[in-house]
């Protein structure tokens, strides 16, 4: 028990009721430094307290103590033996003698140095909280300002701002506007009590309308949709609607762009006039050329004519081969050219057939080293794996042709001249950029070694009507003519060019996925003499009475019977009255009610069986292109040679 009191966790004093102090354990001894000899009878307890500590014990503790005989948790700080004040909470009881005298006083001390600190801290928590209330206090009143100021802001923006600003619900009401709802549209919001959004629409906006309302509606806010507004004085104003949804309501932001919209009209008009002015512009050069190269092919032709009937009138017979040969030659010039132009403005019909480029490209080697003569060296890169294309044989030897011409005329000096195919892949990316869908494709490559394009003429080498070379010196349809051609064929021209380096065109043709027939199709180069046919009776239906005649001798001299008719009418009604018809060759652009097309399909609902040759010189108006893959017809451009018309005959007649 001795060791219990001296080393418990608190002190223990003993008193006697004067202060005097009796009885103190080790623990209190150890808090305060004192000696247990220098305090037992030496010392009374209030002496051990500061003045107001002494005050305290003789006016409240002592006199406390002897009416209740008990205190409880009153705090004290007991000077150290070191004169440092510790804070302690005393508990004490007064024991009395029988009669009621008090004999002693028993106090227990408790340290109170960390209740003193979380005191001390409660007390300083309590001053930041007051001084924070404070701030608080402060700071709603500058909210409150700012917020006024705010308020003050929004209201004048409110009334100052140049769009329309609304708000609404989404039942299509009114409930506030901006001055600028008046100053734009004329309705005041007095007015707007009684309309609602769809009475201030233009009628053939409300479609528009009714489509972004569903919208707002699914909780989509709306941006940039433009629509038409009635004004009140009855005109149309073009309004660029912002709206947002909140709930039941609809925030709205509107900027007039009428005046943007008629500015634009105004520069489409002025851009549309100054087209048309280029382009007449450039017809004018253009027609200029191409009637200076067609009168002198006229004058060719024509004096070989006159020669022939010099040497015939002469008898010398032999002598009228070379004029005739002169004169075809001629004729063959004057129908390129032709070609040209109809395959520039993208009216000439091709015949697409699968074709493996590497026919082409290698059957071209042998022209295309003598166009480009021997200062330039030709190399041809090949791969054995190149897909098959769908495309005119013909019109991608034509530009084949051209682009080695092109690339010659580009290297006075020599050079080297590449041609290359290879599969490409395009991605979405690549794809737009050339303006057809991504996938597979087969790019051919013509690159020079010459001088390069600049880039204002790089820029323009497609444009039909722009031309570096003088009239005389070729139409300048080259690159159109190519570019047509290959977007027909549904591909793409990309050039590429560097000054002092070279130039590298590059073809785009999609791949074809099946099997590559086998050509039986003359190249254009390839000229023969056709085989014959049994005896067979065609029709033939042409406006034009020369053509006419002179294909009807032509067939008739190969042992065939014809039938003649000047207009689809006529002809449709020699089908109806004539037995055995094995040949229809007809004109597309036939005068009257009926042209060719429309005779050809009312021939074959009479003759399903029937062989069909269209000929004609513009094939665009009427669509042809789909009976090309049908069994038994084919088709023949204006001009053709008639040696290609015969045999054309004969592959259809054995067909």
């Amino acid at each position: 028990m001795h060791d219990l009191y001296e080393h418990a966790p608190c002190g223990y004093l003993s008193t006697l009721p004067d202060g005097t102090i009796v009885k103190a354990n080790a623990t209190f001894l150890e808090w305060t430094g004192y000696r247990r000899e220098n305090l037992l009878g030496h010392k009374r307890f209030q002496e051990l307290l500061p003045i107001a500590g002494r005050i305290y014990y003789d006016t409240h503790f002592a006199p406390l103590l002897l009416m209740q005989e008990q205190v409880k948790e009153l705090a004290f700080e007991v000077t150290c033996a070191t004169g440092q004040r510790l804070p302690m909470l005393l508990n004490s009881s007064l024991k009395r003698a029988a009669d009621g005298t008090p004999l002693l006083i028993r106090t227990t001390l408790l340290d109170a140095r960390s209740r003193r600190a979380y005191e001390q801290e409660l007390l300083l928590a309590r001053r930041r909280a007051e001084a924070a209330e404070v701030d608080v206090r402060r700071l709603n009143q500058h909210l409150q300002e700012l917020l006024a100021a705010r308020t003050k802001e929004r209201d004048r923006l409110w009334n100052l701002s140049q769009d329309i600003l609304a708000v609404g619900t989404i039942d299509g009401r009114f409930l506030s506007v901006n001055p600028a709802f008046t100053t734009v549209l004329g309705w005041t919001p007095d007015d707007l009590a009684a309309l609602s959004y769809a009475d201030l629409l233009h009628s053939e906006d409300h479609s528009v309308f009714l489509r972004n309302m569903d919208r707002l509606a699914a909780g989509e806010a709306i941006h940039g949709a433009v629509v038409r507004h009635r004004h009140k004085n009855g005109s149309d104003r073009w309004i660029a609607w912002d709206v947002v949804p909140d709930s039941a309501l609809l925030h709205m932001i509107g900027r007039d762009v009428t005046e943007e919209r008629q500015r634009a009209q105004a520069v489409q008009r002025l851009e549309e006039a100054l087209h048309q002015a280029k382009k007449m512009e450039a017809i004018g050069q253009l027609t200029g050329g191409i009637a200076h190269d067609f009168n002198n092919m006229l004058a060719g032709i024509a004096g070989n004519l006159e020669l022939m009937r010099i040497r015939l009138q002469q008898g010398q017979i032999d002598e009228m081969r070379r004029h005739i040969d002169a004169a075809e030659a001629v004729a063959d010039r004057a129908t390129a050219m032709v070609q040209q132009l109809l395959t520039f403005s993208r009216q000439q019909a091709l015949a697409p057939k699968p074709t493996d480029l590497r026919q082409p490209i290698g059957f071209m080697r042998g022209l295309i080293e003598q166009s480009v003569g021997s200062s330039i060296e030709v190399r041809i890169t090949l791969p054995d794996d190149l897909h098959p294309v769908l495309c005119d044989r013909n019109q991608f030897e034509r530009a084949l042709l051209n682009l080695a011409i092109n690339a010659r005329d580009a290297m006075p000096e020599g050079g080297t001249l590449a041609i290359a195919a290879r599969n490409v892949s395009l991605d979405m990316e690549q794809a737009g950029l050339l303006q057809v869908p991504p996938g597979d494709f087969i790019m051919i490559s013509v690159a020079d070694t010459g001088s390069g394009m600049p880039r204002e003429v790089m820029e323009r080498a497609f444009d039909p009507f722009f031309t570096t070379k003088p009239i005389g010196q070729g139409t300048g349809l080259g690159l159109s003519m190519i570019q047509g051609f290959i977007k027909q064929s549904g591909g793409a021209v990309r050039i590429d060019s560097t000054l002092r380096v070279g130039t590298t065109i590059s073809l785009y043709l999609p791949r074809h996925v099946g099997e590559v027939a086998v050509d039986t199709q003359q190249s254009m180069e390839t000229t023969g003499v056709a085989c014959p046919t049994a005896e067979a009776t065609v029709l033939l239906v042409d406006d034009e009475a020369a053509l006419r005649s002179l294909l009807a001798e032509l067939l008739t001299s190969q042992g065939h019977a014809v039938l003649q008719a000047e207009n689809g009418t006529a002809g449709l009604e020699l089908l109806k009255s004539s037995p055995v018809i094995d040949l229809l060759v007809c004109d597309v652009g036939l005068p009257g009610s009926m042209n060719g097309k429309q005779l050809a399909e009312a021939a074959r609902a009479l003759r399903p069986a029937l062989k069909i040759l269209f000929i004609t010189g513009y094939a665009n108006k009427v669509d042809i292109g789909k009976g090309l893959h049908e069994t038994g017809i084919d088709i023949m451009l204006k001009p053709f040679r008639l040696d290609d018309f015969t045999r054309q005959v004969a592959r259809l007649l054995r067909a």
